[in-house]
């Protein structure tokens, strides 16, 4: 079965180390990839992935990958309202936001509310509207992920200790039963 994603910042950092993931799992098609200003890289990533839709931080960015993509079949977007398309096309299953700073937190309170999983790199959007986001997410049962490396190893610790902490309780009432 065919899972589908869109990138919010796939010519940053972790978009392309995403990407590099991405390039190994056959079952994944993504839907949408945005970027900032790197129209070269922007276009390389079109050819390579074939999104419906690509973003650009601006018209003048998005014009120029027009010039470079125009022999392929994608809709084009540039700016906020472009990174909201981007974050609730309605086939994608998950959204990895990835852009920098408080540009992330409208387009993911967005795919939140749209019921996507979100993968989480942008650590802003946690820093200024964390209670929101949270609330949001459990309102709309989308699932959060972090996949930036710092927030993923915490993420993984808590999971293992809640897991470690529930094994240990339940032995504890199994030997208590014998």
């Amino acid at each position: 079965m065919m899972k589908t994603i869109s990138i919010l910042g796939s010519t940053g950092s972790i978009g392309r180390q995403t990407l590099d993931v991405l390039r190994h799992l056959p079952d994944v098609r993504v839907l949408a990839l945005t970027g900032g200003t790197n129209v070269q890289l922007m276009a390389q990533q079109c050819r390579e992935f074939r999104p419906r839709l690509a973003v650009m931080a601006t018209a003048d960015t998005m014009h120029t990958l027009a010039s470079l993509v125009k022999d392929l079949d994608i809709s084009l977007a540039f700016g906020e309202e472009g990174l909201m398309e981007a974050a609730t096309m309605a086939d994608t299953e998950c959204v990895i936001t990835a852009v920098v700073g408080m540009l992330g937190l409208k387009p993911t309170l967005a795919a939140i509310r749209a019921g996507k999983r979100i993968g989480l790199a942008n650590k802003e959007t946690l820093v200024c509207a964390g209670e929101l986001v949270m609330a949001e997410a459990e309102k709309y049962g989308a699932e959060i992920i972090p996949v930036d490396s710092e927030h993923s190893a915490i993420f993984q610790m808590y999971r293992c200790t809640i897991f470690v902490y529930n094994s240990y309780i339940r032995l504890i009432l199994y030997v208590k039963m014998l």
